[in-house]
């Protein structure tokens, strides 16, 4: 057909009548591709629909009759007759003209074939030039007539009953024709369903309140379309055949769509597993108040001097599921300006009954005693010890780790005497209050600050500045006797003297700094995995530019301070579930 061809308007208007009687009959959509026309309305889909099982139904009432002709031509044959001709089946023939699957969903395309073209009547073609009639007069069926040689020939056979007419449609309002209820081709749209593929998948996993993305793969598949989303909440994108959004809801969800395969509809069932968001599994039980030595699941304090001096404590989910303590704790002092910052946290353990008494004893016994200490052990020799050290002196550094010792060292071991005589006090051994401890002190000097640390146990404490990435631990890794045991404050740690002791001390003097921080277990944990990532300065400007000052304002006139610093203690870190403690001096 050439490009110039155009359609009279009557033929336009008739396909736009037919096109609107297969729609109100509920004519079913064989869908896109039908017969490989690709892009095809759907109206005109069940019109070449309609044409397929009228054209089907023509098809086997002519073989019906061909049939038909054969029985009525050909006589019973008698017993003795052992050389009559097999009859020919109807069946066969039949078999052999019935539309399969295939051919009714456009697996190819429709070409009329000879072979059903409309027969010239059977009464006009000699019966010996029709295969399936025998032409041998000896052998022939039927009653016969004599011929004037004497011979037989087959009566005429009368013309297979024509298909009747369809009934004309009868005119409705609006002008639009009814298709007969009864028709033939309504007859075999009833009773030949269009054949639809099934296909079944299973999406990846996906996680709730999290994006997903999922491909619905399928080898030979197009047009797909979403039919039902099954309330997964996800969209569908045709063109790339991803699953998107965000599910909110947790649990298994059948997702339906449409499309093709290879030519024939097919209906995909999609099954998706969103798995819960484990933050939502979590509960939050009491800590029980009646119960010995109870305290606050959280806390916070705020101190200042020449620093803004910040801490909180979190009882971390572990034992918020089981309503037991929180076992950690903290403290801070500030003696104002040109004075000594003490910042404290310890981390009771956790396989001790009174840990959380044990952590308590020791910052407060700290508090109350260091301050004192520095004061008389270490501020006298900062003026001469220090510019030394700056300079290089030899013994600078032992003498300043020395006064320290007095002092840092001191304190500590006298925690370790204030918790065994609690641990007496209440008729328990010592080792049921066992706890860290990390001790950080600061004071302004002339040449910028002076900054010292000592530790017993896990957790960390570092001086940083993220202006030229410099970093400075305070704090010695400290194992127990097993991989991932830690050791805890008890007076056998002191058993070494100073020679022993005195690797527990760290110093530092710098002009300028960003932050002290001080952290147990539960934030250094999840936030510097090893030694080597806690020593690593390009970890801690990230943790300070990219995660802590993200969420909380470290100054002076954060009206929201505490708040944000309790938020922020509840980050989310698989695994790591442990009481949180840290505390922050910053200038």
């Amino acid at each position: 057909m050439s490009d110039g061809f155009k359609f009279s308007p009557l033929i336009l208007v008739a396909m736009k009548d037919l096109a609107d009687i297969v729609t109100q009959s509920n004519v079913p959509d064989p869908g896109d591709g039908y017969r490989d026309f690709i892009g095809l309305p759907a109206e005109y889909r069940r019109i070449l629909f309609v044409l397929d099982r009228i054209a089907s139904h023509s098809r086997r009432k002519r073989i019906a009759d061909r049939a038909a002709v054969i029985e009525r031509t050909a006589a019973p044959q008698s017993s003795s007759d052992s050389q009559s001709p097999a009859r020919p089946q109807a069946s066969t023939a039949k078999a052999a003209d019935e539309p399969g699957p295939a051919s009714m969903f456009g697996a190819r395309k429709y070409v009329p074939s000879e072979e059903f073209d409309e027969p010239t009547p059977p009464s006009k073609v000699p019966m010996t030039s029709d295969p399936q009639i025998p032409s041998d007069p000896g052998h022939a069926a039927g009653p016969t007539t004599n011929s004037t040689d004497g011979g037989s020939v087959l009566p005429p056979v009368p013309p297979s009953a024509p298909l009747p007419a369809p009934a004309a449609p009868v005119p409705q309002p609006g002008g639009v024709p009814a298709v007969p209820a009864h028709s033939a081709a309504s007859e075999n749209i009833a009773v030949t369903p269009i054949e639809t593929v099934k296909k079944s998948v299973y999406l990846k996993n996906a996680k709730a309140n999290e994006e997903y993305k999922g491909a619905v793969e399928i080898d030979g598949m197009k047009g797909l379309k979403l039919e039902d989303a099954g309330g997964s909440g996800l969209t569908f994108d045709e063109a790339s055949n991803l699953l998107n959004g965000t599910p909110t809801v947790s649990g298994d969800f059948v997702i339906r769509l449409q499309g093709l395969l290879h030519g024939k509809r097919a209906e995909v069932v999609a099954n998706l597993a969103v798995i819960p968001d484990p933050k939502s599994l979590w509960v939050n039980k009491d800590s029980d108040r009646s119960a010995p030595f109870w305290k606050p699941d959280e806390d916070f304090d705020q101190k200042e001097g020449d620093l803004l001096c910040v801490a909180a404590s979190k009882r971390g989910r572990s034992h918020a599921k089981d309503g037991t303590f929180r076992d950690d704790d903290f403290g801070l002092w500030a003696n104002g300006p040109g004075g000594w910052h003490v910042a404290v946290v310890a981390d009771g353990a956790g396989s001790a009954k009174f840990s959380r008494r044990g952590s308590k004893v020791a910052v407060d016994s700290v508090l109350r005693e260091l301050p004192l200490m520095l004061e008389d052990h270490v501020t006298p020799h900062l003026p001469k010890l220090v510019p030394a050290y700056l300079q290089g002196t030899p013994g600078a550094a032992v003498q300043i780790r020395s006064q320290l010792y007095q002092s840092l060292a001191t304190a500590a071991f006298n925690a370790a005497k204030a918790i065994e005589e609690e641990a007496a006090a209440h008729g328990e051994k010592a080792s049921a209050f066992s706890t860290t401890l990390i001790v950080g002190v600061v004071r302004k000097v002339p040449e910028g600050w002076f900054i010292a640390g000592f530790s017993v146990g896990d957790g960390g404490a570092a001086v940083l500045d993220v202006r030229d990435g410099s970093l400075t631990t305070l704090t010695l890794p400290d194992s127990g006797e097993f991989a991932g045991q830690t050791r805890f404050l008890h007076k056998s740690e002191f058993s070494g003297g100073f020679d022993d002791v005195g690797k527990r001390i760290f110093f530092d003097v710098r002009k300028d700094f960003t932050a002290i921080t001080l952290m147990t277990d539960g934030i250094s944990d999840p936030k510097f995995p090893t030694d080597s990532a806690f020593g690593d300065p390009s970890r801690w400007v990230e943790f300070w530019n990219g995660d802590l000052t993200k969420a909380v304002d470290l100054s002076r006139t954060n009206g929201e301070l505490k708040n944000q610093f309790l938020e922020w203690l509840d980050f989310w870190s698989p695994g790591n579930h442990d009481d949180r403690t840290l505390a922050v001096l910053v200038p």
